[in-house]
């Protein structure tokens, strides 16, 4: 009997402490999403630490914004946080009741990593005049110390009327 309980013991052992610790994916997409809709209504509210708070902050951070006849790439977070500066110097008098949704999701997540598509919809007030607005959002993340923060976001102008 004491010949197998050592044998046992180790099989049980080991057999235990090689099971990979699976990843809540529901959880994760729950996460990532908060950290997406954050980001929505930060830029709604021109909140820049709102926008700082959800991205990774490196040289490699990346953003490209699509315009009706060409594109702009922002490389590094320099570059990306005088964009984010930028706009909040717009003058917002004009606007009101500025609100983003995202609809069609489509997301993926890998270990520590992920991938999400959607339609990113903008409701506000211009002028007295309703306009509703979408974009396709795609959007790089990184899970970072428990926390998902954005490394690339593109924001494709989808075709239609003449835009803000």
């Amino acid at each position: 009997m004491k010949k197998f309980v050592i044998p046992l013991f180790l099989i049980v052992f080991f057999a235990g402490t090689s099971c990979e610790n699976k990843i809540d994916i529901e959880k994760e997409k729950e996460a990532i999403m908060a950290v997406i809709l954050k980001e929505g209504d930060a830029h709604a509210a021109h909140d820049l630490k709102g926008l700082y708070a959800v991205h990774i902050q490196d040289s490699l951070v990346t953003r490209l914004q699509t315009r009706k006849n060409n594109y702009s790439i922002y490389a590094g977070w320099d570059e990306i946080k005088s964009l984010f500066e930028s706009w909040t110097k717009m003058d917002m008098t004009k606007y009101e009741n500025i609100k983003n949704s995202k609809e069609n999701v489509i997301l993926k997540v890998l270990d520590d990593c992920a991938w999400l598509i959607c339609d990113s919809n903008w409701e506000y007030v211009k002028e007295g005049n309703p306009i509703r607005e979408s974009d396709i959002q795609i959007t790089f993340l990184e899970k970072i110390e428990g926390e998902w923060k954005i490394s690339f976001n593109a924001i494709v102008i989808k075709s239609g009327p003449e835009r803000e």
